[in-house]
């Protein structure tokens, strides 16, 4: 385990004899004596000038650094949802180290008066499942998001990105707590503060007051709530702050229809944010890119370290199952994923790297050779890693439903090239339809982005070093294999249920001309022989072959290259486990809402 990793420690429910919400860790009080909502209300409310200053606004950003039991947020969703002048949009980012349950979050917020109790039930409805890093919730059809930073707040603070126009300071007592009160957060507040941000805090100790002024604010002490002398009320500096950007004016264009594009543009137009598709398979059809291609899975990395992979994978299936799952569900289903470790000699090192994460076991378990599992009939034959929210996907329906916007604009043609424009920013050349403008150009063409950014990016050794790998796979009928599966069986081959029928197995890594062949499927079946039973020897049904776009680094390319120009390729085997979450990073910044990828994390999708 490298240092940087840190295990998630959840809370535990417990109450003061008088019913008041209490932490076991701190031994102190999540909320005022005098009431949760009433202390938001009075202190993060109203000691921000809200909801005042977030009236006919486009969006609002609120930065909490202790989410607790989540009253701070329900008292600001319900004054915004109540106020007929509200921002169009609002966001709210918050951090918690020490997480509950979603059981013992719900019996925490039993209390919770019936003004808010609909609001504590979608929160609840959509809690995340608890393992590290960045969760994005979605309320009020996207108008309201919740970003929770699951961590601690002395690593979190670091790697987020947003442009906050208040602040709640929120956490446990600096006395038990100090690192909620520490002057290094304050530096990263400010980094992360808009122009005109303002700060509120029940607390109202002489060293946050001094601390606050050295980061950057203008702090003054006021009357304080209930049985507090005093609260904190500050402004951040006249010449400190970053603006949001512009959103685009023009529908931005997106080169490729593949689901690196397909992703990019529902994000987009699910912003408000209009794009034009520009890929020639389009004359196949909108999902023309997996033509005939029936079954994918969206399986997580695990690796002891929680390495940037491991992350990316884990964050992209957890956003894919909240972005496209209620929208799209007959193309992804729920399966589970046994993910089985052939090597005899690791059993015990997977066993130990599952225990020493602490991750939630709705997200991950360890089962042991020889048990069964839901979702297969016999045995494991191996140790495995069993991921209980992997998801199987039909690759052509959903990239369809992705395009199927109506603020995305579909055109059937194969980009040239791509060059600086003085006066429009980009102009993209096509074979057939002459010129494009456009203020915003996405590359998400795979294989054929090389030929477009090398004149582009000449120094993007990572990028412009990418490898183009065939892959193959089958439909096989279920009396081929062995056993009854209705769940991802994986390993270095893989099995996916289709329907009670029909299975498709997988895959293979070759060179050559693109073109599926017996030879290789015979391949595929020695792969799937070592991971589950076999059955009757019998023809694959249908097999189809594609291309693997894949960097040194085995992570994608997704960064904002040059002004106006992004990048999203290099999804390798994982493309539709990363696609949700790298499309959501590039209509983030165009829509300048908080991140949804850590700092760190996007560095290494960066193009060198």
């Amino acid at each position: 385990m490298t240092r940087a990793f840190q295990p998630l420690i959840p809370a535990t429910p417990r109450f003061t004899a008088q019913g008041l919400a209490c932490s076991d860790r701190y031994d102190d009080l999540y909320h005022s004596a005098s009431g949760a909502l009433n202390q938001a209300e009075y202190v993060f409310l109203a000691g921000n000038g809200l909801p005042e200053r977030w009236q006919q606004k486009e969006q609002f950003t609120i930065l909490e650094t202790g989410f607790g039991l989540g009253n701070n947020f329900l008292a600001t969703w319900a004054t915004w949802r109540a106020d007929p002048h509200r921002s169009q949009r609002l966001h709210f980012v918050s951090f918690e180290a020490h997480p509950f349950y979603v059981h013992d979050l719900a019996l925490m917020l039993g209390p919770t008066p019936a003004s808010h109790r609909d609001l504590a039930d979608q929160l609840l409805a959509q809690w995340p499942l608890l393992v590290p890093g960045i969760h994005r919730l979605e309320f009020e059809g996207g108008q309201v998001t919740l970003t929770l930073y699951f961590g601690e707040i002395s690593q979190g603070a670091k790697r987020m990105a947003c442009q906050a126009d208040a602040f709640f300071l929120d956490g446990f007592a600096p006395r038990v707590n100090p690192a909620m009160w520490a002057p290094e957060l304050f530096g990263q507040l400010v980094r992360m503060a808009a122009p005109n941000a303002t700060a509120a805090t029940w607390c109202s100790a002489a060293q946050v007051r001094h601390d606050l002024q050295n980061a950057g604010f203008i702090v003054e002490r006021h009357p304080g709530f209930a049985f507090k002398r005093h609260m904190i009320k500050a402004h951040l500096r006249p010449h400190l702050g970053r603006n949001y950007l512009a959103r685009p004016l023009k529908p931005v264009v997106i080169v490729g229809g593949g689901i690196a594009g397909a992703a990019t543009a529902y994000a987009l137009a699910e912003r408000g944010i209009a794009s034009q598709v520009i890929d020639p398979r389009f004359s196949q059809g909108a999902g023309a890119a997996h033509l005939g291609h029936r079954a994918v899975a969206m399986t997580p990395l695990l690796t002891s370290d929680d390495a940037p992979r491991a992350r990316l994978s884990r964050a992209g299936v957890l956003r894919a199952r909240q972005r496209w799952q209620a929208f799209f569900g007959q193309s992804l289903f729920t399966t589970g994923a046994a993910v089985l470790n052939t090597e005899a000699t690791e059993a015990e090192y997977l066993r130990h790297t599952i225990q020493n994460l602490g991750f939630d076991p709705d997200w991950v378990q360890y089962k042991a050779a020889g048990s069964t599992i839901e979702g297969m009939q016999h045995p494991l034959k191996h140790d495995a890693a069993f991921f209980p929210k992997a998801l199987v996907v039909d690759p052509e329906r959903l990239i369809s439903q992705l395009l199927a916007h109506p603020l995305i604009t579909l055109v059937t043609d194969r980009v040239t090239t791509v060059a600086s424009a003085k006066d429009s920013g980009w102009a993209v050349h096509m074979a057939q339809h002459g010129q494009v403008d456009a203020e915003h150009v996405v590359i998400a063409n795979a294989a054929q982005s090389t030929h477009l950014l090398a004149p582009l990016l000449p120094h993007a050794e990572r990028l412009l070093a990418m490898d183009i790998i065939n892959g193959q796979s089958s439909v096989v009928f279920a009396a081929t294999l062995g056993t009854s599966v209705s769940c991802i069986v994986a390993g270095q081959g893989y099995v996916l249920p289709v329907d009670g029928k029909l299975y498709t197995v997988g895959s293979t890594y070759e060179d050559g001309p693109l073109m599926p062949t017996t030879q290789a499927y015979a391949d595929i079946m020695h792969k799937v022989a070592e991971l589950i039973p076999l059955g009757v020897s019998a023809p694959a049904l249908s097999m189809w072959q594609g291309q693997r776009a894949a960097l040194a680094d085995h992570l994608p390319a997704v960064a904002h290259a040059l002004p106006g120009l992004w990048v999203n390729v290099g999804y390798g085997s994982y493309g539709f486990s990363w696609a949700a979450l790298a499309a959501d990073f590039i209509s983030t910044n165009l829509a300048s809402e908080p991140a949804v990828i850590d700092r760190d994390l996007s560095r290494a999708l960066y193009l060198r």
